[in-house]
Order: structure tokens, then C-alpha cells, then sequence
């Protein structure tokens, strides 16, 4: 990673969410060393939580779903300018394919009481990585238009006045040997289908890696939600 730019300062020069955008595209700008940078986790530092069940007869179906999002790094519209080059790089790809969310999966969302939301199904193969980073929430953006023109709001990493933003994951299918995430220095394994997880997004770095033999599904939710601000340890039957 280069360090002839001072990235953290340009990201506090940053106005709008349109402006934090803007940048993105600029091939010059490091994303990822930008948001490494402004992540603020250290080893002991709480990282994820699994904080409840989604329960039921319910079964995730792979078939006929809509692929938003490759692993290509070209033409793939949640990949920006100032991310692509360290990829490539360092032999990296997208890390997964992106589906548009099914009717399951907005079921979910509905039930954890999300709202300006943006649900993905992430299908991981055998043999994808997605690399270390912090994110920045720029897909939530793109998808959710409406608070573009708002100004940033640099410490919560988030449009200034709204609520606070969440990022869960919930597990499409229990975890199998040679499924990898990591959180910091921690590590989640063994989950069962329906598990939902929290995180500290804004400052946990984290990555994935499937070195097992089956495609690994993870439902990811990011959006606003009083139901996980204000709840644990819940067990909700879809």
C-alpha cells in the first residue's frame, strides 16, 4: 500500500455522502488503506456477537436467484476505482458473488425490524477470499439513494441526524469445514443456519475464505433497525 497520500485527511475533508462517493472513484485514492486507517480496533477489543436465531421451517434456495455483483473486478458497480488496483494487485477478486435479495430474505429483514435497508445474498465458492478491509457502507449508499445528499458525519462513519446504522449477518446454512471469517483477531465457525451476527463495523477489520467444497451463503443486512439496537439473545420464527 502506498504512503505518499495522506488519506485519513482528505476523508475528513469530505462534505456530503455524494462527496465521500466521489472520491471513491478516484483511482488515486487508497480505499482500503483510507478505512484500515480509521478503524480503530485493537486485539481484546469487542469485535461480533452472535446476538440471535432466525427459527422456523425455512430453507434457502441458491435456484433463480439474480446476481447483482461478480467477482470480477470490471464492471461491477460496488467495486470503485480506489479499491480495484490493490486488489489486483495482490491477486485478489471481489471475494464472492452478490444476489439480489429473495423473498426469504426480505422476510428476515422484515422480521429484525430493518428499514431503509439493503439485503444481499453473498454466495462465497470454493476457493474465493475477500480480502482484509473496514468498511465504509458506499454499497448501502448506492442502493439507498436517499441520504446521498446528506452531509457526512466522519466518526460514525454515517449520514449525519439519522439512526444509527447496523450490519448483520445471518447464516443461510450451518457453517462446514474450510468456511474461514475473521473479526480482528477473533474467528466465527461452527454457526447453524438462522444465526445472526453483529459486529462493530465501523472499526473491526475483517475478511473471509472458503477453502472448503461447497458454496457458502451468508444473508447480509445493512440499514437502520430499533429492533437491534434495542434487542439480544432473541429467537424470531419466519
Amino acid at each position: 500500500m502506498g504512503h505518499n497520500i495522506d488519506y485519513i485527511k482528505l476523508y475528513e475533508e469530505v462534505d456530503t455522502v455524494d462527496d465521500w462517493l466521489e472520491l471513491l472513484k478516484d483511482p488515486s485514492f487508497n480505499w482500503t488503506e483510507c478505512m484500515l486507517s480509521l478503524a480503530k480496533y485493537k486485539p481484546g477489543d469487542f469485535s461480533f456477537e452472535k446476538i440471535g436465531e432466525i427459527k422456523g421451517d425455512w430453507t434457502f434456495d441458491s435456484a433463480n436467484l439474480f446476481l447483482k455483483a461478480s467477482e470480477n473486478l470490471d464492471n461491477n458497480k460496488y467495486v470503485d476505482a480506489s479499491e480495484i488496483a490493490l486488489l489486483k494487485a495482490n491477486n485478489f477478486t471481489h471475494g464472492y458473488k452478490e444476489y439480489q435479495a429473495d423473498v426469504l430474505s426480505n422476510q428476515i429483514a422484515d422480521a429484525l425490524g430493518f428499514t431503509d435497508y439493503k439485503a444481499a445474498i453473498n454466495i462465497q465458492e470454493p476457493g474465493s477470499i475477500k480480502n482484509l478491509h473496514a468498511d465504509s457502507l458506499n454499497g448501502w449508499y448506492k442502493d439507498v439513494e436517499k441520504f446521498r445528499s446528506l452531509p457526512l458525519d466522519k466518526n460514525r462513519k454515517q449520514p449525519k441526524g439519522t439512526k444509527n446504522l447496523h450490519r448483520v449477518f445471518v447464516a443461510l446454512s450451518d457453517w462446514q469445514p474450510g468456511w474461514m471469517w475473521q473479526f480482528g483477531t477473533d474467528h466465527w465457525s461452527n454457526w447453524k443456519k438462522g444465526d445472526v451476527i453483529n459486529f462493530d463495523w465501523r472499526n473491526v477489520p475483517h475478511c473471509t475464505a472458503n477453502a472448503g467444497y461447497s458454496a457458502r451463503p451468508i444473508l447480509k443486512i445493512t440499514g437502520v433497525s430499533d429492533f437491534i439496537e434495542n434487542n439480544k439473545d432473541f429467537k424470531i420464527v419466519i
